[in-house]
């Protein structure tokens, strides 16, 4: 039987999902990747994905980055860091190395409640293999944020370091009294979780101050927070892992409020306003930065190109160069250093097509390739391959379904999957490799997978049809 007669065979027989299984999928990925059998492959991945849990996921990262697959490589990391108390009571993490144990332990990323899981953790990892990993035990134990664990693992901590070296008890307890350990700063996870969060909105044309969180992982949705008034319009933008700016309004003529919120603390604290008060503009966050693009001049009513930078560590806005064009109702995300801008409306025309880019560095715009078709009120994010997918919004005055994705290399626009549910200004935010897209005139929830192109309906909705809204994934606490 020649090469290609049995590529044809064990391909038509693994697409019809014959014998895989959690103890051969590994040997058919290598030899479908061997034969160049990429719908085998597919279906290799597709399985590992499914199958992914906390008891493997160590297992899996090593997999796909062993075999050259950064989304699931990247998806079974991030499930490790956000479980990772659950993951080391696995016997999975019984056989790591110190090496890939302390990269673990050293990251921001991982999630948890106290420091004393993370040295709990530690802990059972020596006591399965005492005699082997003593000698490992100082570097390993220099990744622990010492100052934040409680006075009995303390005790621990310092006996741990004593039993690679008897005088390390003596300078640990020394060092935790003096507040001279290394790591002095606590995690930012203490008690945290990642959740989107939904500023503003309503049912159409009634607006309220309701600021709703949604969890897929649990799922649940809740209401989280008032806003300082109600407003109908909202822009929002993270300032850091667990701040958002906020920019609302109450009726047209209202001088604008900008704010922010600290979902760890649960409090509201005003921001100086911007230069020029403004509504139905792009809010995104570049580079530690704020930045307010075009929209309508509240006390004038004119469309505006002008363009403002909030500096959150000096708390002021300063103008940077304008938009090429006056425009509102434009959406604008952040990437790769640069600040992109899609769609609105324009005096030269009602709806656009317009695409622009803004570098920081030379202070200036640079026109893209124009969308696909004219679009307005719709919702623009990054998703995990680099990709800016632009959703949902109105053609026309009529709620859309459609979805179009920017590549930022080729500078090319790429007709994708269409929503279920068409959608009007929804939503939109991106959560653990997945997009998620709410509301839109109603209280519908989907996600997006990138690599099968293809949107789901969740069980799960926002406690009321919403519209006019935005959404960020920020860090807020457990409770």
């Amino acid at each position: 039987m020649d090469s290609r007669t049995l590529n044809e065979l064990v391909e038509y027989a693994y697409t019809l999902h014959l014998s895989l299984t959690a103890d051969n999928v590994a040997s058919i990925l290598i030899a479908a990747q061997f034969l160049q059998m990429d719908r085998v492959a597919g279906l290799c991945w597709e399985y590992v994905q499914q199958h992914l849990n906390t008891s493997n996921c160590l297992a899996v990262h090593a997999l796909a980055s062993t075999h050259h697959h950064p989304r699931v490589a990247a998806a079974a990391l991030r499930l490790l860091h956000m479980h990772f108390p659950q993951w080391a009571q696995s016997p999975e993490f019984l056989q790591v190395d110190a090496q890939q144990l302390t990269a673990l332990i050293a990251s921001e990323d991982v999630e948890v409640f106290s420091e004393d899981q993370v040295l709990g953790a530690v802990l059972r990892w020596l006591d399965h293999d005492r005699p082997g990993r003593l000698v490992h035990v100082a570097s390993v134990l220099q990744n622990i944020h010492a100052p934040f664990l409680s006075d009995h693992c303390r005790q621990e901590y310092a006996a741990a370091l004593a039993s690679a070296s008897p005088c390390q008890s003596t300078v640990a307890a020394k060092e935790l009294h003096a507040g001279e350990v290394a790591i002095t700063t606590p995690r930012h996870s203490y008690g945290a979780q990642e959740v989107i969060v939904c500023v503003g909105g309503g049912e159409p044309l009634m607006y309220d101050a309701c600021v709703e969180a949604f969890s897929p992982s649990i799922p649940a949705v809740w209401h989280l927070a008032e806003l300082p008034i109600p407003a109908d319009c909202y822009k929002i933008a993270l300032l850091d892992a667990s701040t958002i700016a906020v920019s609302h309004f109450a009726g047209m003529y209202t001088v604008q409020r900008d704010s922010r919120y600290t979902g760890l603390r649960g409090e509201w604290r005003e921001m100086p306003p911007m230069q020029t008060p403004r509504r139905d503009f792009g809010l995104a966050a570049l580079n530690g930065r704020i930045y307010a693009v075009g929209g309508i001049e509240v006390d004038k009513l004119g469309t505006l190109a002008s363009v403002e930078a909030y500096d959150p560590t000096q708390e002021t806005w300063s103008a940077v160069a304008p938009l090429p064009v006056e425009l509102s109702g434009v959406r604008t995300v952040g990437c790769d250093g640069r600040l992109f801008v899609f769609g609105g409306d324009g005096r030269e025309e009602d709806v656009g097509r317009w695409a622009f880019c803004y570098d920081p560095a030379g202070d200036t715009w640079t026109r893209l390739r124009d969308m696909l078709i004219p679009r307005d009120f719709c919702k623009a994010i990054v998703a995990p391959s680099g990709l800016i997918y632009v959703i949902g919004g109105a053609e026309v005055g009529v709620p859309s379904k459609r979805v179009d994705a920017y590549d930022r290399v080729s500078d090319q626009w790429v007709r994708k999957a269409d929503l279920i549910v068409e959608r009007d200004s929804p939503g939109c935010a991106c959560l653990d490799g997945k997009l998620y897209v709410l509301g839109g005139d109603v209280d519908s929830i989907e996600v997006y997978d990138e690599e099968t192109d293809r949107w789901s309906l969740l069980e799960c909705r926002l406690l009321d049809p919403q519209t006019d809204f935005d959404c960020v994934v920020m860090k807020l606490k457990r409770e």
